[in-house]
Order: structure tokens, then sequence, then C-alpha cells
């Protein structure tokens, strides 16, 4: 993907950065952004390369404990993940999340858009688990596990894991 790409994206974020605030005060709902790290988790490979990631959150309370929670993540050069170099993976989705005071537990699905050497794939809708804790101050830390759906690969044989830090508006 080329800078022009990404820095229209970065200005995307940023955008939603300031307005999503504004409008999720009025509403029973809620925005992050996000930074974090991912690894990979295959077979005899898992952990040992880190690509960085960016996303954004929404979260629409459903009653006292439970929250949807639509996303968008960005995973820079993932194929460094897989032994190549460059790269992009966007990930949207969705998040059914049970939040306990600070605790959050949740599962959903995203859906894997793959950017690399001027070409884009998409993959199947692949399943994403999440665990994550918010501080007082409104920072909150995220740990998931998501895999990959590709046709001749088992359900946990390609995946990914990863952390992120946020804050939360």
């Amino acid at each position: 993907m080329n800078k022009v790409s990404i820095l229209l994206l970065l200005a995307v974020m940023l955008a939603v950065a300031v307005a999503v605030p504004a409008w999720a005060r009025e509403t029973s709902s809620t925005f992050s952004l996000n930074a974090g790290l991912q690894t990979n988790v295959i077979s005899g490979t898992s952990f040992n390369k880190v690509a960085f990631t960016l996303d954004g959150r929404m979260g629409f309370s459903l009653g006292t404990h439970f929250e949807v929670s639509p996303e968008v993540m960005v995973v820079f050069s993932y194929t460094r993940l897989l032994g190549g170099s460059g790269g992009m993976i966007l990930y949207p989705g969705a998040m059914l999340n049970y939040r306990i005071r600070n605790i959050f537990v949740g599962a959903g699905a995203v859906l894997p858009w793959f950017f690399y050497g001027g070409e884009a794939d998409n993959d199947r809708v692949s399943p994403k688990v999440n665990v994550g804790y918010i501080f007082p101050n409104r920072i909150q830390v995220t740990v998931y596990y998501l895999t990959i759906r590709k046709e001749y690969i088992d359900l946990f044989d390609l995946g990914f894991a990863g952390i992120t830090f946020g804050y939360r508006f």
C-alpha cells in the first residue's frame, strides 16, 4: 500500500477521533482509539515476530452488562509475521462484550482484508476473542486472539495474538 493511502487512512482515523467522542458523550455509547502489537500463533513459529496495530472501537450498551462493539483494526507490515516484508491487514468486525465493572470479556468476528504489493484480497469471516480492563482514568488494555480462516487450514492452525492500549472517550 502506498504512502498516500496510509496518510489518508490516518487522516480519517484522526477525523473520527475528533468527531465521534462528542457524539458518544450524548448517547449511551463509547469510543476508543488503541495502539498495540500483534504476533503470530502458528505451529512451530509462534511469537517470533511482531507487527504494529492501530484500531478504533465503538461501544453501544445493551443493558447493564452487555455491549456491542463494532471495530476497525489496521495491522502494519503484517507479512513480517509470516516471513516477508511490507503489507497491511484491515480488520473490520464486531464484538459482543460482557462487562463486570472495569473488566470485559468478548467474542465476535472480523473480516480480514490483506493489502500487499498493490493488490488487495479478503478472506473468510474469522472468529476473535478478547479480554480487557478499563482503568479509572479511561485508559484501557485489551488482549485478543483471532484466527485466519483459509480453505485448507484448520481453525486454530493460523492465528494472531495481540495486546492494545488505548483511551476510551
